[in-house]
């Protein structure tokens, strides 16, 4: 008999780096939130089930979208989900510190940039959750320097990566020495190649960080320059636990294949040692 190969179906999503994540979150099920916002507006999200929320103005319409939670530390939880159907395409991240009574979310759309219409677009919004006694905190998330002159190697499975927290409003990326070397042993010719265009330019990219509570920060990125050489690039969010050295987030865009993507990952770090690459001058932006 013939032995045929079957291809295993397609994922509806590109889902990258999805499988290495925690286990997601469930703890919210069956809550409600009153999410007043700072842009002017105030929302409502429901947590139906395990897959499903509800999300709208408080006063208005909800609409029903397949949501990841994640949990970032005992009070604090990272949601992520596209809000499917809206023209252009939208994405929408909400941390959620119930400690705190305070949310940052993050609006991100696509196609609304004429030269790189796969640009993604962040807006970040602070704002609060209405108490039970129907109280609203004062305070807000805010932007913070504490990462500045930072970098953190982070494992994400199969990829490891160095993120160097470069200035308040940069960051830079770069490997380990041991994950060059397997790099150079795997593929000689192209580590050739990527090393001496290393030499002339660093990557680098726009970037924001914003402290939750102490240990806890966001830092938020848009793959800007690679939308200009590339056509496509993606933005990433992070919600990093610093007391116990993991991540959680998710990436928003389209892969390398033209294909969309909004995916939740996570990973574990430890601090790294970048002085030399700190020590270089932007080849990117004027500062």
């Amino acid at each position: 008999m013939e032995n045929i190969k079957k291809e295993l179906p397609k994922a509806k999503q590109y889902e990258g780096m999805s499988q290495y994540r925690p286990p997601l979150c469930f703890e919210l099920v069956g809550m409600s939130f009153e999410l007043v916002m700072d842009n002017g507006y105030d929302y409502e999200v429901s947590f139906i089930d395990r897959n499903q929320l509800s999300y709208g103005l408080l006063d208005g319409e909800k609409k029903n979208y397949e949501y990841d939670c994640l949990k970032a530390e005992d009070d604090t939880y990272f949601v992520n989900f596209e809000m499917v159907g809206e023209v252009p395409r939208t994405g929408l991240s909400i941390i959620l510190d119930l400690e705190q009574s305070l949310v940052t979310s993050e609006y991100i759309t696509i196609g609304v940039n004429p030269k790189y219409p796969k640009q993604p677009e962040p807006k970040i919004i602070f704002g609060a959750i209405r108490r039970e006694d129907g109280s609203i905190p004062t305070i807000r998330h805010g932007y913070t320097t504490d990462m500045i002159g930072k970098a953190i190697c982070w494992n994400y499975g199969t990829l490891e990566v160095v993120h160097v927290y470069s200035s308040e409003r940069y960051y830079r990326l770069t490997t380990t020495k041991w994950e060059a070397e397997r790099r150079r042993a795997a593929n000689p010719e192209a580590f050739s190649n990527r090393e001496a265009f290393n030499t002339k330019r660093l990557y680098e990219e726009p970037a924001d960080y914003i402290k939750i509570k102490d240990g806890i920060y966001v830092f938020n990125m848009t793959e800007t320059m690679m939308n200009r050489e590339r056509g496509q690039g993606n933005n990433l969010l992070f919600l990093m636990n610093l007391n116990r050295m993991y991540d959680v987030g998710r990436s928003f865009g389209y892969n390398g294949e033209g294909e969309p993507e909004n995916y939740t990952y996570g990973a574990y770090g430890m601090y790294y040692d970048a002085s030399d690459l700190l020590a270089r001058e932007s080849t990117e932006f004027i500062r």
